[in-house]
């Protein structure tokens, strides 16, 4: 390997340079009309434009990312945590364009990467699954359907991973034709079902790595239940996050879907808890949003876990013993929690983030001076913080983020340090609908 295409933005892309930068390998970075002075644009060795604005006509363009990776002499692309990196028709082009794709295997990938196909498989499992139907016929507005099956409900693409919530009757035919078109958009696939959705649980990942060996290792649990605007704020991962019995019960079931479908790299499944139980959300085979936290925690490299396990090696490591610390990561978010996350246009006078040391990691994909609006990356920065307790952790988190300021620009961050004061967080368990409770 001697250049690869980064096929995503933002601190992810500045880590996947540096990753490839340190082992010698030059870097090509794609970028959109708005991202255009981001700093990963210029921290690359060649930047190519993708012509476009959206991110759906730009960095989720399998043709248009396809082409740039061809056209710059890359033989290999990294989608980082790109939904690029779970579309089916995007390793087929690249498979037939002779350009690989790290992140998965495209055999297993036809498998847990087609949601329809995932639930079929762990209803062989036994695993336990939200209601939910087969393909709604193309012939039908999924009106039927969705009468049959109850309120609320998401309609769900099978290929292209989107979905989109409805509360009644009056909402689901325009959501039907709305994911229908965008899936097919996407990914040639315009094939939709439903599923009823769990009230008030928590969101918990099971993250693991399978390799050509035919193992699949477990690493534990990341739970992302404190989340609105569509965005996870705060991930948590360590010991006693989840009871015993649980954790177990979720790493043996994680473990068998994954090794079913014969899964080659990291992924995460994905569940709803709702006291002891637990039920069957998804399967995301790529890089989860939050693995460096796990990474922090259990002193581990998941992006060079990914790449060598690819390249036929086995996984570096064992399932690791019940970490001694507990880790937080929070992600500074732009828009405005107080008028439904709105992201408008605004210039970063002042970004002043702590320094990565010690117990602290920052990522930030972004710079002081840049101009940020509704196309770009809502992500600002990942904070991580690890600490003996989460209580601990809680208080360290607290205190690095009251040195964090950002202006010009609306950001989540004074709301995340008044949900970081909460009894209720703190006390732990609060499900995926506390935050947006909270903000009313």
């Amino acid at each position: 390997m001697e250049r690869v295409l980064i096929a995503t933005r933002g601190e992810m892309a500045m880590r996947l340079i540096a990753h490839f930068r340190e082992k010698g390998i030059e870097t090509v970075s794609v970028f959109s009309e708005p991202d255009v002075d981001q700093p990963w644009v210029e921290e690359a060795d060649y930047p190519v434009y993708l012509n476009g604005q959206t991110v759906e006509d730009t960095y989720l363009n399998a043709r248009k990312v396809l082409s740039a990776a061809m056209d710059a002499g890359c033989e290999v692309i990294h989608p980082g945590y790109n939904f690029l990196a779970e579309r089916i028709d995007f390793f087929d082009m690249a498979h037939v364009s002779n350009v690989a794709v790290i992140g998965a295997d495209p055999k297993p990938l036809l498998e847990m990467g087609d949601a329809l196909t995932l639930r079929r498989k762990a209803e062989k499992l036994g695993l336990p699954l939200l209601p939910g139907t087969d393909v709604v016929p193309d012939s039908s507005d999924g009106l039927a359907e969705g009468l049959v099956l109850g309120f609320p409900l998401l309609v769900k693409s099978a290929a292209a991973g989107l979905s989109q919530r409805v509360n009644g009757e009056a909402e689901l035919v325009a959501a039907v034709a709305s994911v229908r078109e965008w899936s097919e958009k996407l990914s040639d696939d315009g094939r939709v079902f439903l599923t009823r959705i769990a009230q008030r649980a928590r969101h918990v990942g099971t993250v693991v790595v399978g390799d050509r060996m035919g193992r699949v290792i477990p690493l534990g649990h990341l739970e992302g239940s404190v989340r609105a605007g569509g965005h996870s704020w705060l991930e948590e991962f360590g010991p006693g996050l989840l009871s015993e019995e649980l954790s177990e019960r979720l790493i043996k079931a994680s473990v068998a879907l994954t090794r079913s479908g014969r899964w080659l790299g990291i992924a995460r499944v994905n569940w709803a808890i709702m006291g002891n139980s637990a039920f069957l959300l998804g399967f995301s085979g790529r890089l989860t949003t939050g693995y460096s936290l796990v990474e922090q925690v259990l002193n581990i490299d998941l992006v060079e876990a990914q790449i060598s396990v690819q390249h036929g090696e086995v996984v570096g490591f064992d399932r690791p013993d019940e970490p001694e610390r507990y880790g937080l990561q929070v992600r500074i978010l732009h828009g405005d929690p107080a008028n439904g996350f709105e992201r408008e246009e605004g210039e970063i006078t002042v970004l002043e983030l702590p320094e990565s040391a010690g117990d602290v990691k920052v990522e930030v994909g972004t710079a002081e001076g840049l101009l940020l609006g509704p196309l770009s990356d809502s992500l600002i920065a990942k904070i991580t913080v690890t600490a003996p307790t989460r209580q601990s952790a809680i208080v360290r988190l607290r205190a690095v983020l009251e040195e964090v300021k950002v202006e010009g620009i609306a950001t989540n961050r004074d709301a995340l340090l008044d949900a970081l004061g909460d009894s209720e967080l703190w006390a732990g368990g609060v499900d995926s609908g506390w935050l947006v409770d909270r903000l009313g």
